[in-house]
């Protein structure tokens, strides 16, 4: 098969440079990302880490579903064993001197395949643009250079992904984990669902156009941005996916990405792209626990958003080095 090139124009393609305007800001929040006190807030955690008595008869709890989400993300944010996260969280209680109970590694493990876990998310001020994508994170298998070496055994086996991001906020919005098996745009709908308020346009690449997608779309009043599939016909009746390709035609592909503001479809990749900093395999063995343990990850990424993010402006173009 022939390889396709670009053509050569002798032209050098300029590149947009940005500045961030807020550095100060953002370099404090890097720093506080590390922050235990942040994480381990002894005030909130004295409240809320014994759940209430039970109705009726019945034993009462030691530890509520916030005790052990703190336990989680702590694991989850230093890439702990269960053990280490319990002798971190018992040396944390000194250091606070509260006298709290600290669950052994065993009630952890027991406890992550049953919570639900609390992912912050704060209000929406208008309308949201959301950009939606999906990866896989590995649960066991062989590593990288293996796999380079000597190909993909029988026993790698993924968990994919599926995250809906705010574009002006930047924070996970909605979450979904599902086996490799589950295609992209079966699993959109119950992505949009977890969406709340409402919802301007949607932002997707080519695996979400489908006719159940766009229908989902059209349901929640918002613009679908998905590039047609090679191949694509019309589908007729005035849908609203058969002004795309017109588009493309009449503008070309990189003029329709700019109109629509396609290209901040890539705050998803980003959004990828820092869930993996936090590890790119999970580390639990049943599914409900890896459920569980990209919920925490998802959990930390907003706390981190939250935190503070970059502001950057467009500063000018510079050519790219030869």
């Amino acid at each position: 098969m022939a390889a396709r090139v670009r053509p050569d124009t002798g032209e050098a393609t300029l590149k947009q440079r940005y500045r961030v305007t807020n550095w100060s800001e953002y370099d404090r929040s890097l720093v506080n990302r590390g922050n235990l006190t942040i994480w381990f807030d002894d005030a909130s955690i004295k409240d809320n880490w014994t759940p209430a008595p039970p109705v009726g008869r019945g034993k009462p709890g030691l530890y509520s579903e916030t005790a052990i989400q703190t336990c989680l993300t702590i694991k989850a944010l230093f890439q702990l064993p269960y053990r280490a996260t319990e002798g971190l969280m018992k040396s944390l209680m000194r250091l606070c001197q509260l006298d709290l109970p600290v669950p052994d590694h065993t009630h952890m493990s027991r406890r992550a395949g049953e919570i639900s876990v609390k992912i912050p998310r704060r209000p929406r001020k208008g309308p949201s643009h959301v950009v939606v994508d999906s990866t896989g994170l590995k649960i066991f298998g062989e590593g990288e250079w293996k796999v380079r070496q000597h190909g993909v055994g029988k026993r790698r086996t993924w968990r994919k992904i599926h995250l809906a991001v705010d574009e002006t906020t930047k924070d996970i919005i909605g979450i979904e984990v599902t086996t490799a098996d589950w295609g992209d745009s079966e699993v959109f709908p119950g992505l949009l669902d977890q969406v709340e308020g409402d919802v301007s346009q949607v932002s997707a690449d080519g695996a979400y156009d489908t006719k159940g997608c766009h229908a989902v779309i059209a349901d929640r009043d918002a613009r679908a941005t998905i590039p047609p599939r090679d191949g694509a016909v019309p589908r007729g009746d005035d849908h609203p996916r058969d002004g795309i390709p017109k588009e493309i035609a009449a503008k070309g592909s990189a003029g329709w990405k700019n109109d629509s503001d396609y290209h901040r479809r890539s705050i998803a990749e980003n959004m990828m792209y820092r869930l993996k900093q936090l590890g790119d395999s999970l580390y639990s063995r049943t599914f409900e626990r890896q459920v569980t343990e990209a919920h925490v990850r998802a959990a930390i990424i907003n706390t981190f958003t939250y935190l503070g993010m970059p502001e950057s402006v467009p500063v000018g173009q510079i050519a790219p080095a030869a």
